[in-house]
């Protein structure tokens, strides 16, 4: 459940707090593709009204994360191989654009941040931990750049390839969670040495690891049971 506190209430509308709470309940799998719900039911979970859960459905309708379909509910939508591998492209294509002028924009409290979010993803010992430290490293890079247009599409852009990490997590890989830990120092490196093109490689190394990791999964499961089809809610 999203957690709040006095000052973030006052930071955010009613339809701010309902569009993160209904995001948050995705992540922490308390709502999950076939898993009935409502209007009435959010609102309550979220201890919110029904006008500000109906205007968040609305949005993450807009960004892609939920379907409506009339009388027939609400889709929570799941997505499939084919546009996991059309999020990373536009991933990539985003971040190979924020290289040049993260470079040129960078300040010392940036590159603080960044370090800091570098060592949380080192000590990160479950899966929602380190995607969510894994979330604000990115993040942190492309708010460098100074273009809040590009901040804003990278933003909607993190939700949909957060939402795919958690529907596919089987748990927290050392292994793994060690390897993307080196290819982040990477990037971190380059941001050092404000080399725009050593940024831009180790940001596409760093993507490319992931996206097969993401797409690997994704075939294993659909091998199991099918096509990955939309879940619904209803």
């Amino acid at each position: 459940m999203l957690q709040r506190t006095p000052d973030a209430e006052k930071a955010l509308s009613a339809a701010d707090l309902a569009y993160s709470g209904i995001i948050e309940l995705v992540l922490n799998s308390e709502l999950r593709p076939g898993e009935r719900t409502s209007v009435n039911l959010l609102a309550s979970r979220l201890d919110l009204g029904r006008t500000p859960v109906k205007e968040a459905i609305t949005r993450l309708q807009t960004e892609g994360l939920l379907s409506v379909a009339g009388r027939s509910g609400t889709m929570v939508n799941r997505i499939d191989r084919t546009q996991a591998e059309q999020l990373f492209a536009v991933r990539r294509a985003l971040e190979d654009f924020a290289s040049e002028a993260a470079v040129e924009n960078l300040t010392q409290k940036n590159l603080q941040d960044i370090k800091k979010c570098l060592q949380r993803l080192g000590r990160s010992n479950t899966t929602a931990e380190f995607v969510r430290a894994n979330v604000e490293f990115h993040s942190l890079i492309i708010a460098a750049s100074g273009n809040p247009f590009l901040v804003r599409l990278y933003g909607q852009l993190q939700i949909q390839l957060q939402i795919v990490t958690y529907l596919i997590r089987r748990g927290f890989d050392r292994t793994a969670a060690d390897a993307r830990q080196r290819e982040h120092s990477a990037i971190v490196k380059a941001l050092e040495q404000r080399s725009a093109k050593s940024l831009r490689t180790a940001l596409r190394n760093h993507v490319s690891t992931t996206e097969r990791a993401i797409l690997a999964t994704l075939s294993d499961s659909g091998a199991r049971s099918g096509p990955l089809r939309r879940g619904r809610i209803g």
